[in-house]
């Protein structure tokens, strides 16, 4: 199989974005970032994640794109399954127009300036919604048709893990989040697991009345359609709006086929399951595998009912593979920007962010600062515990100690640290995750000492390392 041609220009813009076009841009400018997967797989028997552990294991993390799958059945699929999209810096940098070579700081400071800018979706027919060319309602539903994967050994059942879209009741602006589905071997419902707070909160209204919930899973779109569902706007923010902003272009939006424009969902997705979720109806969802490495806690969810599902003629269906890389990327590099504006507008020192794979990028956090006196670090690192809940550890370091060198950190903790005076322990707080640590927090001051004599770390002359090139003294560089 090989990727759709690109469609015919719409009316509006040259090429709408997608999940494909993403792909073909890989395919053209950066073919070692696709790979292919051409012998057939079994979603539900762990082959996908199989294949992606092997990769993490020899420290590759190309998308990988697997052209033959089985659905639930165990039958040969009509959907190719992608995965990985986001298992790199330098991908999501592309993703949302930053060169490759800037996909630290740079690509962070990006990411929160486009949170906070807004363009508004366009609305397009029925036919020029390349999600619409296939309909499946009333007895043609059938999630099994789907090559759903099953991620770990302990997990309940396979999982869909991509974005999901509610509309809040009272406002009407639309929540996108990252929300599990669980399939219940049947073919109009499954089990939802929610724990977003704007989507929890949007839920809890539609219960409160006993009505049924509108809700609508986009299973592929461009990365950046997905990046901007994951910036921290707030309450009433409406994130058709955000998508905007990263996709670089109004999101297209198309009436769905269980609401008509009662609910708008992307136009230019993969596949779109919809559905509404049931009050009353109470579901066992989790064990499964989540960004910490852990498996989630069983516990009692939402059932939903499947009213429909569309696709594209070409769908591709994607899926994140939780607890690794790309899960990992997905959560940090969002909150590295925001952070840093946030550090930088109280203490004015601030010189970069970064939320390391080390620690799910989710409960370590890595801070540099110009240091001009003692206990400034210390600050930095209390303001930072506060930023999230999510944060149990934080590391300060000088500013010429980049924090995306893991190795440079460590470095850094294990000769400037004093233990009795740069180790603090924050007792009783909360702390989102299961780790060992519990109800406490950490902060690690690892600059250098600044009231006692301390020797300076030794470095090659920045005028050297500007004059020299290494393409002058070696070829193929």
């Amino acid at each position: 199989m090989t990727l759709p041609a690109a469609p015919p220009a719409y009316h509006w813009c040259a090429m709408p974005k997608s999940l494909q076009s993403f792909l073909r841009e890989l395919r053209d400018e950066a073919p070692e970032e696709l790979l292919h997967i051409d012998k057939k797989v079994d979603p539900n028997n762990y082959d996908v994640t199989a294949i992606l552990e092997h990769l993490a294991q020899r420290r590759r993390h190309p998308t990988t794109l697997f052209h033959k799958t089985l659905n639930q059945r165990g039958q040969e699929s009509q959907f190719p399954i992608v995965s990985n999209v986001f298992g790199t810096r330098e991908r999501i940098a592309r993703a949302i127009g930053v060169r490759v070579e800037d996909a630290g700081m740079e690509l962070s400071l990006e990411y929160a300036r486009l949170e906070r800018e807004k363009v508004k979706p366009v609305t397009v027919r029925r036919d020029e919604a390349p999600v619409q060319q296939v309909v499946h309602t009333g007895r043609d539903v059938d999630v099994a048709m789907m090559p759903i994967v099953r991620h770990f050994e302990m997990d309940l059942a396979p999982v869909l893990t991509m974005a999901c879209a509610m509309k809040d009741p009272d406002e009407g602006f639309y929540n996108v989040s990252f929300i599990k589905i669980f399939y219940r071997d049947q073919p109009d419902y499954c089990a939802i697991s929610i724990h977003t707070p704007h989507s929890e909160r949007i839920l809890a209204k539609y219960m409160e009345r006993n009505q049924r919930a509108p809700f609508v899973a986009v299973l592929g779109h461009h990365p950046a359609f997905y990046l901007g569902a994951l910036a921290l706007s707030p309450w009433g923010a409406d994130d058709y709006h955000v998508v905007g902003s990263f996709l670089g272009e109004p999101c297209r939006l198309v009436p769905s086929v269980t609401w008509g424009s009662d609910f708008m969902i992307p136009a230019d997705a993969e596949i779109v399951l919809e559905g509404e979720i049931v009050p009353g109806a109470r579901e066992v969802v989790d064990p499964f595998g989540e960004v910490t490495r852990h498996y989630q806690a069983q516990c009692i969810r939402q059932g939903l009912d499947v009213k429909a599902i569309t696709h594209r003629k070409d769908a591709i269906m994607q899926d994140v593979f939780s607890g690794h890389q790309e899960h990992w990327n997905l959560g940090g590099v969002p909150k590295e920007g925001t952070m840093f504006n946030t550090l930088q507008r109280q203490h004015g020192c601030i010189k970069a962010v970064h939320l390391p794979p080390s620690g799910c990028s989710r409960f370590l956090v890595y801070v540099s600062i110009k240091k001009e006196r003692e206990g400034i670090a210390k600050r930095v690192g209390m303001s930072a515990l506060m930023e999230s809940s999510f944060f149990n550890v934080v590391v300060v370091v000088d500013e010429d100690i980049d924090v995306f060198n893991e190795t440079d950190v460590l470095w850094s903790v294990l000769t400037n640290m004093d233990p009795s005076r740069d180790v603090d322990v924050l007792k009783n707080q909360y702390n989102l995750f299961t780790t060992h640590m519990l109800y406490q927090k950490l902060i690690i001051d690892a600059t250098r000492p600044l009231d006692i004599a301390f020797p300076t770390m030794a470095r090659v002359p920045e005028s050297a390392m500007k004059r020299i090139r290494l393409e002058d003294f070696m070829e193929g560089i």
